[in-house]
Parts: C-alpha cells; sequence; structure tokens
C-alpha cells in the first residue's frame, strides 16, 4: 500500500513537471517573437494585441456551470426580450379529421374465394407422380370389382 501511494505521488509530480515545462517554452518563444517581430511589423504588432485582448476576456469568463448562465441571465435585457404571448385557441381540438377509405383487395393464399384458381402444371414431377398413384389405385379398385 505504502508503495502504490508512493508511485501515484510521483505520478502526480511528473505531471506537474511536465506540464510547467510545457509551459514555460511556449511564453519565452512568444515573448521573444514578440520583441523581434513586433517591432518590424506594425500587422503582427495589431494582431498580437488582439490576442492578448482577447485571451483575457476568455479568462474573466466563468467556467461552464450554473454561474455562466445566471451572467448570461442578467446581461440579455429584459425589455428587449418580449415573452410570447399565448393563445388560447382550442378550435383545431374540436376538428375532426375525415380522409377516404381506399381499402386495396388484398388476397390472401389461405382464403379460397371465387377469384382463386388453382395453379396446375402437368409438368411438374411432383404432379406426375400424384397422377400415377392415383392411376395406379383406380386400377387396383376395378380390379376388385
Amino acid at each position: 500500500e505504502e508503495l502504490r501511494k508512493e508511485i501515484r505521488q510521483l505520478k502526480r509530480e511528473l505531471i506537474k513537471a511536465k506540464q510547467k515545462k510545457e509551459e514555460n517554452p511556449s511564453k519565452v518563444k512568444e515573448d521573444q517573437f514578440e520583441e523581434g517581430e513586433a517591432a518590424s511589423n506594425s500587422i503582427v504588432a495589431e494582431y498580437l494585441e488582439e490576442k492578448k485582448k482577447y485571451e483575457e476576456l476568455r479568462k474573466q469568463q466563468p467556467k461552464k456551470g450554473t454561474s455562466r448562465e445566471e451572467q448570461a441571465i442578467s446581461e440579455t435585457p429584459e425589455d428587449e426580450v418580449p415573452e410570447p404571448e399565448v393563445e388560447n385557441d382550442e378550435g383545431w381540438m374540436s376538428h375532426v379529421l375525415h380522409f377516404e377509405d381506399k381499402t386495396r383487395k388484398v388476397k390472401d393464399a389461405s382464403m379460397q374465394d371465387e377469384d382463386t384458381f388453382e395453379i396446375y402444371d402437368p409438368r411438374n414431377p411432383v404432379n406426375k407422380r400424384r397422377r400415377e398413384e392415383s392411376k395406379k389405385i383406380l386400377r387396383e379398385k376395378k380390379a376388385r370389382r
């Protein structure tokens, strides 16, 4: 358990050290860039000023959550956004929907109607076998008589 605690602590320290290293070089590079280039190029100087301005504004904004919602609500003027008027028109609720009933006649294979017919193909081998069997049965019946 002590080893685990020590490992966790070392990991935290390494992460903090990496974050500090990442922050410092980027700041140093920006400062060097600002000093060298800003003097020679006025457009870059304007850009950097705007960038700083918006970074400060971003830092001033609260993080996500209820405080940010409250701030947004307080900033919106109540006079400019009128609440929509609710109409109590319930006439649409009493309307009855009428439509044409276009039912199609669907044929069910299991139902026998006057429109149904039997599909019979004499060349089908199953039908040939049935015919031959029925012929044999008829011959046997005749022979018994």
